[in-house]
This record gives C-alpha cells, structure tokens and sequence, in this order.
C-alpha cells in the first residue's frame, strides 16, 4: 500500500496525485475483498458504481451531468454513507465526480480502479480528487471492468449497491453486463449519449442493439432522464438504496 501525502510524493510514485490518497497495488493472485483493509474500507458499506463516458461526452453533456452530480447525487451519497467506484482517470463521468465531491466538501470515499501498467503512460491520468486508487493486473482498458464489478460486491456486501451508467463507448457496455452478472442493478442516464442513449432506444423499441436487449432481460436495467425529469431519476437511486 501507498499513501500519497502531496503532489510531490505522489509524482515519485504512481502518478501526479495532488490529494492525500491511498494507492493499493493488486496482484492477479489477489481477489479485490483482500484490498478492502490496505485500502482502509470496510465491507457492508452502500456502493455506487460509476461508469461510463470518459473521453467521449460533449461539452454540454458534461456540464449537464455535472448539475446533476453537484446538485442531486453528491449531496445523497454524503447524506446515505455511500462509497463511489469508478474508474479514477481525469475525464469524464471520473473528473465531474472528483471536482462535484471536492466543490460540495464531502467526505465520501472515491475508489478509482485502473490498470496500473497504463498509469506511467500519461501524466496526470489519476483524477486529483479521489481519496482512493487501486491498482489492478491488465495492460488495456477495459482490463479494469471485473475489478471494479469485484471491489463493488467486496465493499458493499450484504449492503445495497447500484451501478449508474452515463453516456459510455464499448467498455460501458462490459461494465454493464458485470454488474449484471453479479446481480447489481443498473440505472441507465438516458439523454447522457452513445451506449445510454442505445439502451434507452432499444428499450422504447426505438433501436434494437442486441447487447441492450441481453441487458435488458435481466430485468435489473433501470432507465430514467436526470435531465429533464430528476426527481424520477432520484426516485430510482433512492430506491436502489432503500435497505439503508
């Protein structure tokens, strides 16, 4: 384990991390529930999962979802006891969770769960604001999907967790279908684009992409427009979490 107490600590090792954050290294041989204690985390804690776009959002779309992680889910997550998961990189979904905890002073911890080969190959790829990184096995993205459907089911345990889906490319929908196989639902954002816009579509028969109807048949799919209708958006979040 690594703990990173300023920038310039953290540039030595992993990455350029400007916050205190603790960093774990995972080794193939180890299962995530094994990095809950090195990363000071506990089971039995309620989980979301973030994932989705990264490099791909629109600028509007971005500040869209940032009004919506700002204004309604981060004052939820403090306010439950939440941890979040993502991805940990400075774009996307990633960076507008990170800047919308530290804009809101919350305390929650955010997990992001990457491949470590792919760190040293771009300068200030850890987002800045997470409290927390694992580091996994695998030397693409997308190596990273299992480890964060994993860590999510160890931090949770009998506790209630939920995947949320934005925007999202082709990883988004691996992302989606693991935590469908470990049984967690999804709440798809529709009008966030791309792999969220093509559930939505195939589930108003508006689309048919094949891999949204798997998705959909296992009837833990969600779909709702923080958009334009929030409080039914919230409505299904609070409902993921009612067991708290």
């Amino acid at each position: 384990m690594m703990i990173y107490n300023s920038p310039m600590e953290a540039s030595a090792g992993a990455d350029s991390i400007s916050t205190r954050a603790v960093v774990v290294r995972l080794s193939a041989t180890r299962g995530a529930d094994a990095a809950l204690g090195e990363l000071g985390l506990r089971t039995g804690t309620p989980t979301l999962v973030l994932v989705g776009g990264a490099g791909g959002m629109s600028a509007e779309t971005s500040t869209q979802v940032g009004e919506v992680f700002g204004h309604l889910l981060v004052p939820f997550i403090e306010k439950n006891g939440l941890a979040v998961i993502d991805g940990g990189t400075s774009s996307g979904i990633m960076e507008i969770a990170g800047v919308a905890r530290t804009t809101r002073r919350a305390v929650f911890p955010l997990i992001g769960v990457l491949p470590e080969a792919l760190v040293p190959e771009r300068a200030g790829l850890l987002q800045k604001d997470h409290t927390h990184f694992l580091l996994t096995p695998g030397h693409a993205w997308g190596d990273e999907v299992t480890w964060i459907s994993a860590l999510a089911t160890a931090l949770s345990g009998p506790a209630a967790s939920l995947t949320l889906l934005v925007n999202g490319g082709e990883i988004a929908w691996r992302d989606a279908a693991a935590s469908v196989a470990a049984g967690r639902p999804v709440l798809v954002a529709d009008g966030s684009g791309r792999t969220a816009d093509e559930i939505a579509r195939t589930a108003t028969h508006h689309a048919l992409d094949p891999r949204a109807v798997e998705l959909l048949k296992s009837h833990l799919v969600t779909i709702s427009n923080p958009f334009t209708r929030p409080e039914e958006f919230m409505d299904a979040v609070r409902s993921a979490f009612s067991r708290i």
